[in-house]
């Protein structure tokens, strides 16, 4: 990552300085950057890219912050680090994230991502559930994570794992609970949305109204599998991810992005 400014929020597992493109990738809730341990590799077979996972606090090398997201810091610490093409990949709560880093990045007058791929998510303008799944019980509260899968059992059976994932968890379903979309103008870039076909929190439907969210081309992928496809479907989400960042109108918006973003 030569000529970026890097600090703790954008890492870079297995750098690529002579990468063409850079995909920051937003993990889902209670996860950190490791969620994406194995996409270096997975994509270096498929093309000409860099993997950089975001690193929330409150996790893995942050383990002593407070959990809190801070949209802005994290958008201003992309905002540095960009040196060449990017895309942004999020799932689940990461997908909320990267399209508010998206817009924030806008606001800062940043070189705009060439495509927004979000992955498990419901499109922002959709309302969160009545239910706020942060305030529920920890038995509840538990019970409802393991139903999406998120949970190990060796989490669920050992009280001292679970007294320090529980605050992180709740912290990140807090933001989606506490979320208010605020209507503005659509993105200029194109966006990508994936969802699995067995998973209850994004469905093909609420998934399909990322369109709403773009001036330019979209995409809506069913994959199989439940709400964590990106792990068993990974294969197959990779392989689109790559396809798209490949396709001729991204390379054109890369020539694009290079007349605007700071040579490394």
């Amino acid at each position: 990552m030569t000529g970026q400014r890097r600090g703790p929020w954008v890492t870079s597992p297995r750098p690529r300085p002579d990468a063409d493109l850079r995909l920051y990738c937003l993990p889902y809730a209670g996860a950190g950057a490791s969620a994406f341990r194995d996409w270096p590799e997975a994509l270096d077979v498929l093309g000409s890219f860099e993997v950089a996972p975001i690193q929330y606090p409150g996790r893995e090398t942050r383990l002593r912050e407070p959990p809190h997201i801070d949209i802005d810091a994290m958008a201003a610490a992309v905002a540095a680090s960009i040196d060449r093409p990017y895309a942004v990949f999020g799932h689940s709560i990461g997908g909320r994230l990267a399209f508010e880093l998206c817009r924030r990045l806008r606001d800062l007058d940043a070189p705009p991502p060439v495509r927004l791929f979000a992955s498990g998510c419901p499109a922002p303008q959709y309302p969160p559930t009545a239910i706020r799944d942060s305030d529920l019980p920890d038995d509840e509260f538990i019970a409802r994570i393991e139903g999406m899968g998120s949970l190990p059992a060796e989490v669920v059976a050992d009280p001292e794992l679970r007294e320090l994932v529980l605050p992180v968890l709740r912290s990140d379903f807090a933001m989606v609970d506490d979320y208010i979309y605020l209507a503005q103008p659509p993105l200029p870039h194109p966006i990508s949305a994936f969802v699995g076909d067995a998973d209850p929190e994004a469905t093909e439907a609420t998934a399909a109204g990322w369109q709403e969210q773009t001036t330019a081309d979209f995409a809506l992928h069913v994959l199989p599998g439940d709400h964590f496809f990106l792990h068993s479907a990974r294969s197959t989400l990779l392989t689109t991810v790559a396809r798209e960042l490949s396709a001729p109108t991204t390379l054109e918006r890369i020539v694009e992005s290079c007349r605007t973003t700071p040579s490394p």
